[in-house]
């Protein structure tokens, strides 16, 4: 609710994310606390089918080195944007998988479930997928307790059997040449410290804290900052993501939405170890490999971004939902809401009304898909010789999302390029209004405001009240100070400082390009014409 709260109405900046991500949470622990027996009994069989079958693309990428319908990687990532989301996913399956395995449930079929998605695992060459694995295993032998261990002892030796297999055909087709794998990268965190430059960005992170405390920076705004405090060797990157949740959270939603995640966690915790013997004898399995699961998860977040991916939250919230729901059929002590009876409300039965709000936050949650899908038809019908037509839906998409920069900058666009190909004033004068009400919605997103500048120094004859050279200078020096390092930010600066009469600090900053960009033709480009050779 916090997360929601701070989207709506804390952040400066929209994103369609911060509505979704939270939803997405809350809908699926509602729904698993609501339908707890269907979600144990057939969903989770749903979810074991459907984590075996990418469990079974992953290894086919790794053994053949082939994408199929993804890039060529020597980690495997299915269907996923990155190998260590995949680890995570298959994680929340594998942890409960192994755990029903070894309190006494299930047979081969089970034991080759937990193998298939360990090779699964270790295809992705995760090491905070590795961290998550471990992780969960101990917080599940911890719990279910050492006399449990001893009585399913040779169910752990199998698994254990399995699991040191599984690790040797991975060495042995490594070593054969088949396929990259090793475990060195993990030796050599342990040794040495993380080589990915995540340190460099925890370290921007902790900085804005004291800058943010209370409040923070505003969901899913880490972006933005990166953009400005970014130090080397992360100069030409750009990321979204701290790579701690973590620390991502205190950021962007201070030490309030920190303190709650962590409170949320406490409490978990707290209430597993207090009905731990009731749930033991009892044989809750729901609720045991339900919290190993998240406990994979939660660990996983000390190093990367569970937490920001949609289908990982709402399996995170299915979790959560069984463990709830687990607590109160356990005698715990929960808030339960009035009912409300049936009654009739203005003429209308409550069911209608309750069917109208749903259908009505259903629509308010699709406008977002909406307007991407009236953006990018828009986009199709503009590559096909519409511009009408291409227009139109592009003003639509900025119609259903109007706190949305980027349909702005989209409109905009096309508006100066038909202005200028028709040699329509209009249009032009257009695309400047749509530029700089884009930039109102969203301060942080510059790229209207690049565009907006570079409009009135190129096309400044075809507006009405061209911008002085000192606005000009004044807006590009506001890009420049939102992305400092941004190639398109610096080029426009040269040539606004060009076009202010200033050439020689105009040749000196192009030539700094140059040697950041020794290699870029547009940057040469932009060398010879302010230098005027």
């Amino acid at each position: 609710m916090l997360l929601l709260i701070n989207a709506l109405y804390l952040n400066s900046a929209y994103h369609a994310e911060g509505i979704y991500l939270p939803a997405t949470l809350l809908l699926a622990f509602l729904a698993a606390s609501y339908h707890p027996v269907w979600l144990i009994q057939t969903g989770f069989k749903i979810f074991c089918a459907v984590i075996a079958l990418i469990a079974v693309w992953a290894l086919v990428q790794w053994l053949t080195g082939r994408g199929f319908l993804e890039e060529k990687s020597v980690r495997a990532l299915a269907l996923f944007a990155t190998p260590n989301t995949l680890a995570t996913a298959l994680n929340l399956g594998l942890i409960p998988v192994l755990g029903f395995y070894l309190l006494g449930r299930g047979g081969r079929c089970v034991y080759g479930l937990a193998l298939l998605l360990f090779a699964a695992l270790l295809a992705t060459q995760s090491r905070g997928g590795y961290l998550g694995l471990l992780s969960g295993i101990l917080f599940f032998v911890t719990f279910v307790g050492q006399a449990s261990v001893a009585a399913e002892w040779r169910r752990y030796r199998r698994v254990a059997v399995g699991f040191l297999a599984v690790l040797a055909f991975f060495k042995f087709y490594a070593w054969l040449g088949l396929a990259s794998w090793s475990m060195d990268p993990v030796f050599a965190t342990l040794s040495h410290g993380d080589s990915s430059y995540r340190w460099e960005i925890y370290q921007l992170t902790w900085r804005g804290l004291a800058e943010h405390l209370w409040l923070g920076i505003g969901y899913f705004n880490f972006g933005y900052y990166f953009e400005v405090h970014k130090v080397p060797p992360l100069l030409d990157g750009r990321t979204f993501f701290v790579h701690n949740d973590y620390l991502q959270f205190a950021l962007e939603t201070g030490l309030l939405g920190l303190s709650l995640f962590l409170l949320l966690i406490i409490t978990v915790y707290g209430q597993l170890f207090k009905f731990r013997q009731q749930a033991m004898s009892e044989r809750r399995l729901p609720l045991i490999l339900s919290a190993a699961a998240i406990t994979s998860m939660l660990a996983h977040a000390l190093v990367d971004y569970p937490f920001y991916i949609p289908v990982l939250l709402a399996v995170f919230g299915a979790y959560l939902g069984i463990i709830n729901q687990g607590f109160v059929d356990m005698g715990a002590r929960y808030l339960q809401l009035p009912k409300i009876p049936v009654r009739q409300f203005l003429g209308l039965n409550s069911g209608f009304i309750g069917n109208v709000l749903v259908i009505g936050l259903a629509l308010w949650f699709g406008l977002p898909a909406f307007a991407s899908a009236s953006a990018d038809f828009g986009l199709y019908r503009l590559l096909h010789g519409d511009a009408q037509n291409g227009l139109y839906w592009h003003g639509v998409a900025r119609l259903l999302q109007p706190s949305e920069a980027g349909y702005y900058w989209r409109e905009g666009v096309i508006l100066r390029d038909l202005g200028v190909t028709q040699s329509r004033p209009e249009l032009v004068e257009k695309s400047n209004v749509v530029f700089s009400q884009g930039l109102e919605v969203n301060p942080f997103e510059v790229n209207n405001l690049l565009e907006k500048t570079a409009l009135h120094r190129q096309y400044r004859t075809m507006l009405k009240q061209p911008a002085s050279h000192r606005d000009i200078m004044s807006w590009i020096d506001y890009v420049k100070s939102r992305q400092p390092h941004s190639d398109p930010a610096q080029m426009e600066y040269v040539r606004c400082l060009d076009f202010v009469g200033e050439h020689g600090k105009a040749i000196e900053q192009a030539k700094i390009l140059k040697d950041r960009r020794p290699q870029s033709k547009p940057v040469q480009k932009l060398l010879e014409s302010v230098s005027h050779e």
